[in-house]
């Protein structure tokens, strides 16, 4: 397992390491940035859609890979319900005092999207 701690450089590098070695690559989980930096590094060795490639979130690089078939899915956690249920709890206790219970009022359902529901 190869962790690029978030950095577009270091995830192009690594993962071109590894494809230039020719080794058998299974899949790719990544959790943050460079999906494009995978998308074009897998494109220049001929491995897109050869291994299972796992992303976060659904935004214009996940939709289009998805489109393309070259990403097998994304986990969107959605992230704007997750800011507009913040702030909705913070402003709910600072003007009535209301404290949720734990988990239940700020809970955001994830949604799993592959190239059939991404469009």
């Amino acid at each position: 397992m190869l962790t690029a701690k978030e950095n577009r450089e270091v995830i192009s590098k690594l993962l071109e390491k590894q494809l230039i070695r020719g080794g058998n690559l299974l899949g790719i989980y990544n959790t943050g940035l460079g999906n494009t930096e995978i998308g074009q590094a897998l494109a220049r060795h001929g491995r897109l859609n050869q291994c299972v490639w796992i992303a976060h979130e659904l935004y214009s690089t996940t939709r289009t890979l998805l489109a393309q078939q070259s990403l097998t899915l994304t986990l969107d956690q959605n992230t704007r319900q997750h800011a507009q249920l913040a702030l909705q709890l913070i402003l709910n206790y600072l003007e009535q005092g209301e404290k949720p219970e734990t988990y239940a009022a700020g809970k955001v359902e994830f949604v799993i999207y592959t190239s059939e529901n991404s469009v």
